[in-house]
């Protein structure tokens, strides 16, 4: 065969760049050993990040000693590179480890501290750090070390540092940080700065309801992403193509630390979050918090590489890692759903056999990059997480993670756990579901369904769009006090999505109901209570006063009860379960925290009524005919076909150590015509067969994970 001529270089149009880090899968390694750096050889870390199976490494070059310093955190007689601002000359560690790397295959991203330094730092520049509201300094971080302020001249010495690190043939710059805390910061730059934005005084940051609260949380937003806008300059003004990122934030408010994810990724590289950092008791932990972070990063990251952080270690006994069945779910979720893994440990845990989880999932994706690359989901039913609610509605928790403390809220209608507990129902009724926040309400279109849980603080135009979605023809699922606030958490007389709902307010929310009912509305029977054969089942815990306007009642409070042992039941006139129709869509309103109750008592009947709302309200693409412990998720690329399938057959309680292998899983197949299917870990084909006009293929057997490749017949796929 004749080559084509080439055209010359002159006329051959100039592509864009490519950066290496959208190139191909993300494999992220970090070992920790910047509490004690000579721990192990710098030829030693080269070969064990190798043999992880990584070709990212976050690499520390910075000590952070309690032991030497006193306290924990950087500081500057800990710099383990060339630089001016270094007070004590130590070897050059970076310099010496970056041919090491190169010759591994490993591409090197500096790891920077840029939110916890050592109490002593802290004394000799005082007016860099962070202060509380009571004037002392935040002197708590890790229990022993200090916080510097962005708007402080401390944002000039970290500039220079990022100046020294590009001096080096290195691959990019990773922040730890920066952050503002929940109750800082109170320094007299951030006074000056407020003051000149607003000509008012910094209200107090633990008093959500004073007028000024919402203009102090878009200052320290606004102000932080400043520091990445000008942080990112000073890099690519150095050393021009260099990644640049930061941990940002998942399913948890954002005002504790000001990480907004829609400003920090207009100046990252890349969007990356802590959903797999897990604390304590595992069993107060929802199992899909990885899931759960990688789906709302994908949709947050704009078309950017996103990555889940999941630590190996049980947190926060950083020197315990999980058992290797939760690590494997971690990494599982993570790479089901959209992102990239990053994993950390301690060099002591090297030799630990649980990390050989690590390895094998890093050989899987080096070996079949194609689903974790570029790869969209498949998807008809997306799960808002109310943003706006999480950080502005009365309701709102904050969960402990490494740069906050629990915040549990008293008032009712808690937002995460309604967002958990609809997350569990659609994983658990095995639909492939987005996860997307108010900002992503224009890409409705290639959906099917939109759940609503207490998405309670919602725009004009956040509802416009919503109304828009459902007149042509989409379908909406909405719970408690969905659209009964603005966008800033003032409460409006009736739901701005009222006539969608086909319900009116009447004023009041009640509860809580711990022993109270909602029973079938006579002759109501319809496809959402398909199954559901109990005459009362246990109602929300809170629920919202309301009355029908245009919409059907299927389901209806029962009259509160005086104590549990009172008698029967009575219907009441409240409705708790509320069909209506708007334009070309349908529209179900839940009148309680239906997903928080999930959440708490995971009711069977409330299981199955969201199998019920999925299966009557959008078009599964795929079916477990014989397998309800599988998560299921569906993503494509060109005429190739993803399904991700999760193992979640473990023991009762956690940390989980065992998984229970499923044999001869039957998948259905909807509306989509396979020519062939191939189970990437098993590494086999799979046959395909019909009955009935139905396609449907055959998996011997799921171990943690697999990855089925189906290409399909004579078409390409939607994405």
């Amino acid at each position: 065969m004749n080559a084509l001529p080439r055209k010359s270089a002159r006329n051959r149009p100039e592509s864009p760049r490519v950066n290496w880090w959208e190139q191909a899968p993300l494999r992220i390694i970090e070992i920790c050993n910047n509490l004690c750096l000579d721990m192990l050889s710098l030829k030693d870390e080269a070969a064990v990040v190798k043999r992880l199976g990584a070709n990212v490494q976050h690499f520390h070059c910075m000590l952070h000693s309690a032991k030497q310093f006193g306290s924990f955190g950087l500081d500057d007689r800990g710099l383990f590179f060339k630089t001016s601002l270094a007070i004590k000359k130590n070897p050059d560690r970076l310099g010496k480890y970056l041919p090491l790397a190169r010759k591994a295959g490993l591409r090197v991203l500096v790891y920077f501290n840029v939110h916890c330094y050592t109490a002593e730092f802290g004394k000799r520049h005082p007016d860099w750090l962070q202060i509380k509201e009571c004037g002392a300094p935040k002197d708590d971080i890790y229990d022993t070390g200090v916080s510097f302020c962005v708007n402080t001249p401390y944002r000039e010495w970290v500039f220079q540092i990022l100046r020294d690190l590009c001096a080096y043939d290195i691959d990019g710059i990773f922040y730890d940080g920066p952050v503002f805390f929940a109750d800082t910061c109170y320094c007299d730059s951030c006074k000056q700065r407020f003051a000149q934005t607003t000509g008012k005084e910094l209200p107090l940051k633990s008093d959500p309801r004073n007028p000024l609260w919402k203009q102090m949380v878009a200052f320290q937003s606004a102000s932080l992403a400043e520091f990445l806008k000008d942080s990112n300059a000073v890099i690519q003004e150095a050393k021009p193509g260099l990644l640049f990122y930061m941990n940002g934030n998942s399913n948890w408010p954002s005002w504790p630390t000001a990480r907004d994810n829609h400003a920090i990724v207009k100046h990252t590289g890349i969007l990356g979050a802590e959903g797999g950092f897990i604390y304590g008791d595992l069993n107060q932990t929802p199992i899909y918090k990885p899931g759960m972070a990688a789906k709302l990063l994908s949709s947050q990251s704009v078309g950017r590489p996103c990555v889940v952080f999941n630590s190996a270690g049980h947190k926060p006994w950083s020197w315990y890692l999980l058992p290797r069945t939760e690590i494997s779910l971690l990494l599982a979720q993570t790479i089901a759903h959209g992102a990239q893994a990053w994993v950390p440990f301690f060099p002591p845990d090297l030799n630990q056999p649980e990390l050989d989880v690590v390895a094998r999932y890093n050989a899987f994706i080096k070996k079949h990059p194609d689903p974790f690359f570029q790869a969209k989901s498949l998807a008809k039913v997306a799960l808002l997480w109310p943003s706006r609610s999480a950080n502005f509605y009365s309701g709102s928790s904050v969960p402990l993670t490494d740069f906050t403390k629990a915040i549990q809220r008293k008032e009712v209608g808690d937002v995460s756990k309604e967002f958990v507990g609809f997350y569990e129902g659609l994983t658990r009724a095995q639909t492939p579901f987005d996860v997307m926040d108010e900002a992503h309400l224009d890409d409705l279109g290639r959906y099917q369904l939109l759940l609503l849980p207490n998405a309670a603080c919602l725009s004009s135009d956040d509802v416009a769009r919503i109304r828009n979605f459902v007149a042509k023809g989409g379908d909406l699922v909405a719970t408690f006090e969905s659209s009964l606030y603005d966008e800033s958490g003032a409460r409006r007389d009736d739901f701005q999505l009222r006539d969608l709902f086909g319900v009116a307010f009447k004023g009041s929310i009640f509860g809580p109901m711990h022993w109270d009912y909602v029973s079938p509305v006579v002759k109501a029977r319809d496809a959402f209570l398909r199954g559901i054969t109990r005459r009362f089942v246990p109602a929300t815990t809170y629920g919202a006063k309301v009355e029908s306007a245009s919409g059907t009642v299927s389901l209806s409070f029962c009259e509160k009860l005086k104590g549990c042992y009172d008698d029967l039941p009575d219907l009441s006139n409240l409705p708790f379960l509320i069909r209506n129709n708007y334009e070309k869509g349908r529209v179900v309103y839940l009148a309680g925290t239906f997903g928080a109750t999930l959440n708490s008592f995971r009711f069977p009947e409330y299981l199955l009524l969201v199998r019920n709302l999925c299966n009557a309200l959008s078009r599964p693409a795929v079916a477990i005919v014989n397998a309800p412990w599988v998560e299921v998720q569906l993503a494509g690329k060109k005429d190739a076909v993803f399904l991700h399938l999760i193992n979640h057959a473990s023991g009762l309680k956690r940390p989980l150590t065992q998984l229970h292998p499923l044999a001869e899983i039957r998948i259905e197949l909807r509306e989509m015509q396979i020519e062939k299917a191939r189970a990437l870990r098993l590494n086999r084909s799979l046959s395909l067969h019909r009955s009935r006009n139905r396609m449907f293929l055959t998996l011997p057997r799921l171990d943690d994970y697999e990855v089925i490749a189906m290409r399909l017949h004579n078409q390409v796929s939607s994405v």
